[in-house]
């Protein structure tokens, strides 16, 4: 009875390290299924600038070609939030013109922007702005984490997002040519141009 029972302390002995090395391998796949997912970095345009977007600080991807003097930039190092997001990052050094990941944080409005030329990006100058900005490389500090959607302000009106505005002119004649007294004329805020027949309601 005594090699029965030796045995049978030897299957246990042996059922148990089975299971305990069966246990820790399996609870390694779990904790790589735990994991967080990848954070995913929201893209934007080149000609979107930090005053519409509402977050306080984040991390956004650049596409290539934002180095284009169409994407107007205010300031050097802070930068206006009227600027481009993605031009301030070129002018800056953090990205150049493939793009990238960078990350935004918002400051307080300065009392003057002075502009100047880097990396093939010219700035411009700015007496006062309500909010600035500055931008470093996109990597996000150990244990911060980052919205992976930006939330953007919203116009105003319908009319104030297609830049138009049915205005009522009072005068008698305008700059544009027009007498008119009391007739509701759509004029075209982007060009400032009004179409050749005014709307009359």
């Amino acid at each position: 009875t005594g090699i029965v029972v030796l045995t049978m302390k030897a299957s246990v002995i042996e059922m148990f390290l089975v299971l305990l090395v069966t246990g820790i391998h399996s609870n390694k796949d779990v904790t790589k299924k735990i994991k967080r997912p990848k954070f995913t970095v929201p893209q934007i345009n080149c000609d979107v600038k930090a005053g519409k977007i509402i977050n306080p600080e984040f991390v956004v991807k650049c596409p290539a070609g934002c180095q284009d003097p169409k994407y107007h930039v205010y300031g050097t190092d802070v930068y206006a939030s009227y600027s481009s997001v993605c031009g301030a990052a070129i002018h800056s050094g953090v990205l150049d013109n493939s793009g990238g990941k960078i990350l935004v944080r918002k400051v307080a409005g300065q009392s003057g922007y002075k502009g100047s030329y880097a990396n093939g990006v010219q700035s411009l100058s700015l007496p006062r702005w309500r909010e600035s900005f500055v931008v470093s490389e996109g990597k996000p500090p150990k244990g911060v984490t980052y919205p992976s959607a930006l939330t953007y302000s919203s116009p105003k009106s319908p009319a104030a997002k297609a830049g138009k505005c049915s205005c009522v002119i009072s005068s008698k004649s305008s700059k544009f040519g027009n007498r008119v007294l009391g007739r509701s004329v759509e004029i075209n805020i982007l060009n400032g141009q009004a179409p050749l027949t005014p709307a009359i309601f």
